[in-house]
């Protein structure tokens, strides 16, 4: 009789710790997407993840759906993932809404940011990932992207006013380092190309961030002003930046900003505000005038 119980005791006890090792091991143990997050996170930080997306500002339920934003003028841009799986969204991390193996050897994810703007972020996992995503950019009738030489990219309106744009990229390997990147536009496609090596260490995280309008710009160092096509004037004006985007807002107007733009900036009206200078041609026309 003690013979058995003491078998019986052994078995259950042997039930008992089998059946609390996984559990453990599951709560030890992080999920897809919240490794993912933690190298993200580790590359952007944390401090400027939002806990809710700025008004205006959707993230997608699934990889195939679409971040929307809006623009310094109050409209709507989308950004399509680069994705090619229809993956369910997690949250994980702060605040990281990642989308694992939506596509090949390479997880997405998006992050809202205090400044109101948005991340879309792809994390290559090894060597066989693509070495380039295409974010496809959903526009206002008539607006278009274009390429800053700062490496930062624009989105001008048909009528030359600033509507935001993708911050000069980045992109970090799993040990921290500057992995070189860049942007192109293909029309109204933003492609960002990662040049990795034999040597980058793997997951490499790369970053196409949207900013909906100039004052955030300036932060990023996307423009040196107010309001693309309408910044001179403005303390800390940088002449150089604003002739950059003078030059793909409105070519014409461009050729004010010659070699003596400094000269130029006493002639702008004073009286302007951020909003103003937006939507007033007055800039422009006190330009053309000298």
């Amino acid at each position: 009789m003690n013979h058995r119980r003491r078998i019986a005791s052994t078995i259950s006890a042997a039930a008992l710790a089998l059946g609390a090792a996984p559990a453990a091991f599951a709560g030890d143990t992080p999920s897809p997407a919240e490794r993912t997050a933690a190298a993200i996170e580790k590359a952007t930080g944390t401090t400027d993840i939002a806990p809710t997306p700025a008004p205006g500002t959707t993230i997608p339920q699934r990889s195939t759906g679409d971040a929307k934003v809006s623009t310094a003028t109050g409209d709507a841009v989308s950004i399509t993932l680069p994705g090619i799986r229809n993956v369910t969204g997690a949250k994980a991390g702060k605040n990281t809404t990642v989308y694992p193996g939506a596509a090949k050897a390479t997880d997405l994810a998006v992050q809202p940011t205090t400044d109101g703007g948005i991340r879309a972020l792809a994390v290559l996992k090894d060597a066989t990932a693509p070495r380039e995503q295409r974010y496809d950019i959903g526009l206002p009738a008539g607006a278009r992207l274009a390429e800053l030489d700062n490496g930062a990219v624009a989105a001008i309106a048909k009528n030359g006013t600033f509507l935001g744009g993708f911050a000069t990229p980045w992109a970090k390997d799993a040990n921290g380092n500057p992995v070189p990147t860049s942007f192109r536009v293909d029309g109204t496609t933003l492609v960002q190309s990662v040049r990795t090596t034999d040597s980058t260490a793997f997951p490499v995280v790369a970053d196409p961030k949207w900013l909906d309008d100039a004052a955030k710009g300036v932060t990023a160092g996307m423009i040196g002003g107010c309001a693309a096509g309408a910044l001179a004037g403005e303390p800390g004006a940088s002449p150089e930046l604003s002739h950059q985007v003078w030059s793909v807002a409105s070519p014409e107007r461009s050729a004010a900003f010659s070699a003596d733009s400094r000269r130029l900036l006493p002639a702008i009206p004073d009286d302007m505000t951020c909003e103003e200078h937006r939507n007033d041609r007055r800039l422009g026309e006190a330009l053309l005038r000298r």
